[in-house]
Formats: C-alpha cells, structure tokens, sequence
C-alpha cells in the first residue's frame, strides 16, 4: 500500500510540473501569463517598451499598455531541437499582449497567439493560431503534445521577449 501510495505521488507531481503555470486554456484558446519584478517606475516600464521595437502596434490607456507583438521566433539553441514538433521551431509567432503596470511590478497576457510561416513548415507568411497545433478544440484541452515541451519551449521563450532588459554599463 505504502508503495502504492508513493508511486501514485510520484506521477501526481510529474502531471502537475509538465504543465505550466503561465499557460491557461479557456474556451479553446490559449493564454500565456506571467508577472515580473522590476525597480522601475511605471513611466520606465511604459517607456521601455514603447521604444523596445517588439511591437507593431502601441498604445497605453491608465495603468494598461495594449500592443501587438512583432514577428519572433523561438532560439532552437537556448530551446533545442530533438523531441520538439517542427511547427516549434521551424514557426514565427505574434499576438495580443496586455500589460498591466503596478508599483514594483507589471503583468503581461499574451493572447490570441498566431504561428507565421516562414516557408519550411507553413507556407511563407501564412498564418495560423496557435491552438490549431496544441488545443483538442472538441474537448477544449491541449493536445499531449503541448504538455511534453512545446509548452516549456514557449514559455521560456515568451519569459525572454517580456523582460525588462537592464543595460550593462558597457552599453552605454
């Protein structure tokens, strides 16, 4: 029974940590969270980003910023290659992101994620939402697949593109 017990812990924990906690999944769709720390003022983090040059579209209403993500991709070297679903790497993706200032910190959603072709997978510039390739539409839950490392893959990869990237003196 004991070793029941621990073998039934051990696949509970493994369930729960392939899954990320920045993702959610609602009504089929696809939704990537996350809040980061920063020393800025609110006025630095609007700054920042309005003059990062990762968006296409921007604009700020009160303590919220609504943008669109300019084309990026994932980095096959930080992110690897094997076990991976070519859509993963061999893809651009954009999308809706919100970001919500606070004092001391700010909280992007990255929504209504589309895959661009780059012509060795889709077709150049074709597009396609990202639940097309990860999302069971009739059951409104992510493919196997996605939970394997596709997941992990994006989140890193959005992780990167949302952070405040602080110059080293040497930048200057």
């Amino acid at each position: 029974m004991k070793n029941l017990l621990i073998v039934f812990t051990l696949f509970t924990v493994i369930g729960v940590k392939a899954q990320s906690p920045n993702f959610s999944l609602s009504n089929s769709k696809i939704t990537w969270k996350n809040v980061y720390e920063t020393s800025k003022t609110k006025a630095e983090v609007v700054n920042y980003f309005e003059t990062s040059g990762i968006f296409s579209k921007f604009e700020v209403v009160a303590d919220t910023i609504y943008a669109i993500l300019t084309p990026h991709k994932t980095d096959p070297d930080k992110t690897g290659v094997a076990s991976v679903p070519e859509v993963v790497n061999k893809t651009n993706f954009k999308g809706k992101v919100i970001i919500h200032l606070k004092a001391g910190k700010y909280r992007v959603t990255f929504e209504k994620i589309t895959l661009i072709g780059r012509g060795d997978f889709l077709k150049k510039k074709e597009e396609k939402p990202l639940e097309e390739y990860f999302v069971k539409r009739t059951e409104s839950k992510y493919t196997p697949g996605f939970l394997k490392k596709p997941n992990r893959i994006y989140d890193t990869t959005f992780s990167e593109v949302f952070l405040i990237k602080t110059k080293k003196k040497d930048d200057w």
